[in-house]
């Protein structure tokens, strides 16, 4: 496993799982938003990656999205895995090669 994707990628990932779960669904992002009790403004800038949605959130948006926590996060950690970088091993004193 190689280092943690930066926060930027993070957002973006579950921006973009729950934008492309929503999509699945044909529902609209303001009705999602109205359904949730998501404010409208706070839905579009968490599609766009622009915040990072709480648990909490992310628990709201659940059942409208017709996932469980746990698929919602396979979606995420699928688009994630690819960009992770690998972790750069620095040679110690007693390292050979």
């Amino acid at each position: 496993m190689g280092k943690p994707p930066a926060r930027a990628d993070i957002r973006r990932a579950l921006g973009k799982t729950v934008r492309s779960l929503r999509l699945k669904t044909g529902m609209a992002q303001e009705r999602l938003a109205l359904e949730s009790g998501i404010d409208r403004g706070y839905m579009g800038a968490l599609e766009r990656g622009v915040h990072s949605p709480t648990i909490e959130t992310i628990y709201k948006l659940l059942p409208y999205l017709n996932v469980s926590f746990v698929e919602f996060a396979r979606e995420v950690d699928g688009i994630l895995r690819p960009i992770q970088r690998p972790i750069s091993r620095r040679k110690g004193p007693g390292d050979r090669s």
